[in-house]
């Protein structure tokens, strides 16, 4: 049990909403810190290079396992508990972001990178303006801006468009400003770019579809990141964090310049388990209803903008401006479309027939990307709730695919008030089309209803190896659906020994979850055969070539190389792998990068050329 001291309080959370991150301050011993740095510089030190770096990728936690001690502090959890609720589970896909230092640009500090949004490591996923999602940012160190910090753009989790069309990123200067943030060009929707500078023991915890990228950092001292992904397993019934405030109200700290009123007062009444989504102590303006629907079509964004808060907090007074808002869903401005959404959503079930018309709208975004791109029909759908399950329901029968996909994820947004879609969502479970069954799978875990149906699907799905994509979509609906899953014990002890190392992570997660002795069982089992070892300095001798010249040395790398290429040829009948890059790290050791990722060496020793390999990890088992 989390004490509420540790819990985020109504400041912070609207702030999350709005600008998409938090801070969260540990009171870990500066001896913590600096224990998980050095043994990671040591990490990625077995390469001296900053072309291609050792990187444990996500065996960074086994490796460094003091993290374990920063993700479990009562803060983080706290923080993590308010924004995802009770449940929440830490993703098996982690790693370690390295920053070394670079040659400073000239007009100061510079993006490394181009501003973009995370994927999956386990595929691709539905982007949910819901928070359903987050990534953990650590950095064992203080890290103000000379070190290269992440940055990101407040408030563009939810918005599809990271940059203008055309415009790159990397190596941009952004203008500084006097509080800390940094300015992006005026062709940009949110110019503002945040950093996630902070001193020694900061967490930050940030939306999973916020965009960012990373400083320069100009110091002589490597910076490391450490990234972690957590999920919502569990649909919100009260605030989960320490609320005194029942109704929405706007942050102290609003980093975004566009008005979102109504989608953000929706948000917090969802995180608040509300079953008024839309519901506020806003007083609305005696200004007429006719005069905000002219108002959807002004020349100025802001106005347009609030014109729709305002017709969205009218509710079904609004009713006439139904026409006028949907075509705003596709305004040139994307924040626009934003608030005519859920403006739509407001105002009710009137607006169902209209925003299921508007699913075609998302057909060309859905061909570019059929599980990330949504389009914002099927998100104002979602937030109607109950009126639009019926509607949607008869969607998924639609002949085109991304009409059937659309529907599936709306009806899994909405979580328990689609119940009686599920059956439904059933139905396309054997789709031709694989977006369109990841969607299902997806909503079903989420809605969790009815279990006597769901269930059995979804121990179906787990257990054919045909289709191991959909089958990991099958574990995380189980995760999420937690103690009620019993009957897929048999399954998810199955899936433990599935190829792929996610399946087999998220199959342990749920038998954890459902917790009974048979599960248990099965999880101690599968945990005592893959215990991980950390043998990163060890290395294996492959090659021991005599010669004859004694005054040859390592200074002639290519030389060396021929040398060793043609003796592993000559022993174990076959090419040695493609060297990529040569390092003379010492005078008698040069260091070979290959192609496939293994780092190898050779060195002179008592006139032999001695070549060895080093051990790499790849799932958690070393590689040779």
């Amino acid at each position: 049990m989390i004490d509420t001291q540790h819990l985020l309080a109504d400041e912070q959370m609207r702030g999350f909403i709005v600008n998409g991150f938090v801070k969260v301050q540990t009171d870990l011993p500066a001896e913590l810190h600096q224990r998980i740095f050095d043994k990671t510089d040591a990490i990625f030190g077995r390469s001296t290079t900053s072309e291609r770096r050792y990187n444990p990728l996500n065996n960074i936690l086994p490796m460094v396992h003091e993290l374990q001690d920063v993700l479990e502090t009562p803060q983080v959890q706290g923080a993590l508990t308010s924004i995802l609720g009770n449940g929440f589970v830490l993703h098996p896909h982690r790693h370690c972001h390295p920053n070394f230092p670079g040659t400073p640009l000239e007009g100061g500090h510079g993006l490394t990178m181009p501003l973009h949004k995370d994927g999956h490591a386990t595929g691709k996923r539905p982007r949910h303006r819901l928070p359903r999602w987050a990534i953990l940012f650590y950095f064992p160190q203080e890290c103000p801006i000379e070190l290269g910090p992440t940055c990101l753009i407040p408030g563009n989790q939810y918005l599809r468009r990271v940059t203008p069309e055309g415009v790159d990123t990397r190596h941009m200067i952004p203008e500084q400003q006097n509080d800390g943030t940094f300015l992006l060009p005026d062709t940009f929707t949110n110019r503002t770019l945040a950093t996630l500078q902070g001193g020694l023991g900061v967490v930050w915890i940030m939306h999973f579809d916020i965009a960012h990228s990373v400083f320069l950092n100009h110091q002589d001292l490597a910076r490391y990141g450490m990234k972690f992904v957590y999920m919502r397993t569990e649909e919100p019934t009260q605030p989960s964090w320490y609320n005194t405030d029942d109704l929405w109200q706007r942050p102290e700290t609003n980093l975004v310049s566009d008005d979102h009123e109504i989608m953000w007062t929706y948000i917090w009444n969802w995180l608040s388990g509300k079953s008024d989504l839309f519901q506020s102590n806003r007083s609305n303006s005696e200004i007429e209803v006719k005069y905000w629907i002219n108002q959807l079509s002004a020349d100025d964004p802001a106005q347009r903008l609030q014109a729709a808060n305002e017709l969205g907090f009218r509710r079904q007074e609004a009713n006439v401006a139904i026409p006028a808002l949907v075509d705003c869903l596709l305004d040139d401005y994307e924040p626009m479309c934003l608030n005519a959404t859920y403006a739509l959503s407001a105002i009710g079930a009137e607006a169902v027939d209209p925003l299921i018309k508007r699913l075609e709208d998302g057909k060309a975004a859905y061909q570019e990307e059929p599980i990330l791109h949504i389009s914002h029909a099927a998100h104002g759908l979602a937030a109607v709730g109950e009126a639009a399950v019926p509607a949607l329901s008869q969607a998924l029968t639609h002949p085109e695919e991304h009409i059937q996909a659309q529907s599936a994820y709306a009806l899994g947004e909405m979580g328990w008030r689609a119940a009686i879609g599920g059956a439904a969502l059933q139905h396309v479970l054997t789709d031709e089309a694989e977006p369109v069954r990841q969607h299902a799978v997806s909503a079903l875990g989420i809605i969790k209803q009815p279990l006597s149906e769901i269930v059995p699907t979804l121990i179906q799905i787990l257990e054919n190896e045909q289709d191991p994509a959909l089958a990991l979509f099958s574990a995380q609906a189980l995760v999420r659906i937690g103690a009620d899953a019993e009957a897929a014990i048999p399954a998810l002890t199955a899936a433990l020994k599935s190829s792929s190392p996610y399946i087999r992570a998220f199959s342990a997660e749920a038998l954890s979850r459902i917790g009974t002795t048979e599960a248990l069982k099965a999880l101690v089992s599968f945990l005592r055969t893959s215990r991980w070892f950390n043998y990163q300095g060890g290395k294996i001798k492959v090659l021991e070539i005599p010669i004859e010249e004694p005054d040859f040395d390592l200074s002639d790398a290519e030389t060396a190389k021929s040398i060793v290429a043609t003796a592993f040829e000559n022993q174990y009948r076959r090419p040695l792998t493609e060297v990529v890059h040569i390092l003379q790290d010492k005078d008698d050791r040069l260091r070979f990068l290959l192609a496939d990722g293994n780092e190898t060496f050779a060195e002179l020793d008592n006139g032999h050329l001695q070549y060895y390999y080093l051990r790499r990890v790849s799932e958690g088992a070393y590689r040779v």
